[in-house]
């Protein structure tokens, strides 16, 4: 009696593709910048109702440059992470409806 499936192998490679690329896409929309754009929003519509000035710097807060760079570095990680995720759950599709259909015969 012959397997049901040709390559089981390529069905276990397939489905561990999906779920690492689920696991990555989420992180992804995690760490996007929409949280941190959406505080900004809330802060300056905040500060204007109240009329208040900017906010003052604490002396020893890092510079709005470094916390800047940081931010976009942990974006483009992010969108990274996510088209890589994207990717392999694509990949993980392809691998496991070879693995059921293939016959390599």
């Amino acid at each position: 009696m012959d397997a049901a499936f040709a390559h089981p192998l390529w069905i276990v490679a397939g489905i561990l593709l999906i779920f690492a690329g689920f696991w990555l896409f989420r992180w992804s929309r995690r760490n996007s910048a929409s949280a941190e754009i959406a505080a900004a929003t809330t802060e300056a519509a905040v500060n204007k109702l109240l009329k208040n000035p900017a906010a003052k710097v604490p002396a020893g807060a890092p510079k709005p440059a470094k916390k800047r760079a940081a931010a976009n570095f942990r974006n483009a990680m992010a969108q990274l992470a996510g088209i890589v995720g994207l990717l392999m759950i694509l990949a993980g599709l392809v691998y496991a409806v070879f693995g059921i259909f293939y016959s390599g015969e």
